[in-house]
Parts: C-alpha cells; structure tokens; sequence
C-alpha cells in the first residue's frame, strides 16, 4: 500500500506540527527570571534565612527575596534603615515556585528629591540697558543683545530713568519684577 505525495506531506505536516507543539510546552517550564524594584521595607542578613522584603513598585504588593548571606552583607551592610529602595534581577526556586532567589547583588540605594525653588506667578528676571523710559505711562523699552523689549514700570522709577538718559548717562535695569494686576504694571521684588 503506497501513500500518495500530497498524503505523505500531510504526514510530515502533521508530524512537525507536533514536534513544534510539544517543543514549546516544555520550554514554558523553565524558571523565570525577572527584574525588581521598589522602596525597601526590611531584610535580615544573618542566618540561613537571609532575605530582604520590599514593596514592588509594579504590582504594589510586598515581596520577598531570599539571597545568600554574603551578597546580603555586601549590599544591605552599613545602610541606615530608612529611604532606601532596591532593584535588581531575581528568579524562581521551580518553575511553578513562589519563592524568589536573587541574581547577582541587589543595588540598594536612597532617593533623593531635588527641587528648585518655584518662582511666583508673572515674576520675570529683567536684565538689560535702558534706551527710552516714558515717565507718563511708564514704559521703558530695554536692549539685551541687541534686541528691543518693552515693560511697564512704577511711572516715578521711568521718570528718574528718563531724567539720567536725557543727561546722556547710561542706565541699567537688572532684578526680579512681579506684575501687580492692581497697578497694572511690574514691581521690583
């Protein structure tokens, strides 16, 4: 009894087919390994239980990992006991396990915030000379880098400005101005 081509090829199909199949199912059974990190909640570094718990930042859940006492040592040893978080790689005690082991040394460090000071709303850093100052309206037109910008200012600074131009003196305006939606023009801080 002989097969005939597009049967046979339905045989080898088929037999690929399952060779694929099974082939993937059992590399689904290797252990995971995965990266962690979040803020530090305790370790203990002594002992055969060596291990240290954070809060997972991803899942928001607490975790433990156990890590051979050395590498504990060296990484959680003289760390105060506050404001740290730890990252790192981990992986699985058994493919359908619970139990986390470290991979290499946990990095474990402290974050720090840095901010800068926030500036008040319609506050502006005026720099520049002086070329024209209106003393009726308080406007004066400055240069910075040779290009022209226009403020209003306390019509009585704009007046002393006008009175130094008209003597051919050179005037400056440098500092932090804040609009006074009250005046309706820029204050010097």
């Amino acid at each position: 009894m002989s097969l005939t081509l597009s049967k046979q090829l339905f045989l080898i199909c088929r037999f690929l087919w399952l060779f694929v199949l099974f082939s993937t199912m059992t590399s689904a059974k290797e252990r995971k390994v995965i990266r962690f990190s979040g803020e530090l909640i305790s370790w203990e570094s002594d002992g055969e239980n060596s291990h240290f718990r954070f809060l997972d930042s991803t899942s928001l859940r607490e975790r433990t990992i156990l890590c051979d006492p050395e590498t504990m040592s060296l990484s959680f040893s003289h760390k105060a006991k506050n404001n740290l978080y730890v990252e790192g790689k981990a992986t699985q005690n058994s493919p359908t396990s619970d139990q986390w082991f470290c991979v290499g040394k946990p990095h474990v460090f402290q974050k720090y915030q840095v901010t800068s000071p926030a500036k008040q709303a319609q506050t502006k850093t005026i720099q520049g000379q002086v070329v024209e100052a209106d003393p009726v309206f308080g406007q004066i037109v400055y240069l910075v880098w040779g290009r022209r910008f226009y403020l209003t200012i306390n019509p009585t600074e704009a007046e002393i400005m006008a009175e130094e131009l008209s003597k051919m003196k050179t005037v400056m305006i440098d500092g932090e101005y804040r609009y006074d939606r009250i005046k309706r023009y820029y204050v010097k801080d």
